[in-house]
């Protein structure tokens, strides 16, 4: 087996990425690649064109399961199919990140009759929640659309005397949280993708430490999707 089969996680594996949806929505014609349609390569950080599928050819090059709205990550070589449309994320790595997580939880509805032994259940709704720990970092922490902006109004003045201002509290984003993320052409790509609102934000500065900034997230849109990429062998 190779090494990756093997391979246990650590925290320096984990990267989270957050951003928001391409105007410009792309449609197959059975020809052209991935890369052709948006004249994009893949990111050198993440090692892929990020495609959210908007809608499905009549014979569709997408995976079969997936729905609109879901993601589909592209090399770039892929041809999709006539009428295949999909739109691109804009994604920006949040290098201020020190932690993340998603809590996912399931409620349980007690169905016990008067002659069961034990006590039964039946399974509620889901519900998820993310938890993001950063670093101030100026000139990344505070841009206008970053995470802190999607909490307050940001005013910004660049050095030319410019002002700009800045409303995105309250909007969402989306996010692809690693699990791992593979630093080897053969190892493997493992991450979370959603899309959540940013909330209960706690900005401050501690004397002798380095100041941080804490949000939570709550889901909309889609349900989170868990993703697990091996590298396309060379042909």
């Amino acid at each position: 087996m190779t090494e990756k089969n093997y391979k246990v996680l650590i925290g320096d594996d984990s990267m989270i990425f957050t951003g928001d949806l391409g105007v410009t929505e792309f449609i197959g014609d059975g020809q052209k690649t991935i890369s052709e349609l948006t004249t994009l390569q893949a990111p050198a950080d993440i090692r892929r064109i990020m495609c959210v599928i908007t809608a499905f050819g009549g014979d569709s090059f997408f995976p079969k399961g997936l729905i609109n709205g879901d993601l589909f990550p592209a090399e770039g070589n892929e041809v999709i199919a006539e009428g295949d449309k999909f739109k691109v994320l804009i994604l920006t790595h949040i290098a201020d990140a020190s932690s993340w997580s998603l809590s996912i939880t399931q409620g349980e509805i007690d169905v016990t009759r008067l002659n069961d032994r034990f006590r039964k259940y039946r399974l509620g709704k889901k519900d998820a929640q993310l938890s993001l720990s950063s670093i101030f970092t100026v000139g990344e922490s505070d841009q206008p659309g970053g995470v802190i902006n999607r909490s307050m109004k940001l005013v910004k003045q660049a050095t030319d005397g410019t002002y700009t201002v800045s409303d995105e509290a309250n909007r969402s984003l989306y996010f692809l949280g690693y699990a791992n993320k593979a630093a080897l052409p053969e190892e493997t790509d493992a991450f979370v993708f959603g899309q959540i609102y940013l909330y209960n934000a706690r900005l401050g500065g501690q004397s002798g430490s380095a100041q941080s900034y804490d949000a939570s997230g709550r889901l909309t849109g889609m349900d989170p999707v868990f993703y697990s990429l091996d590298a396309q062998e060379a042909a």
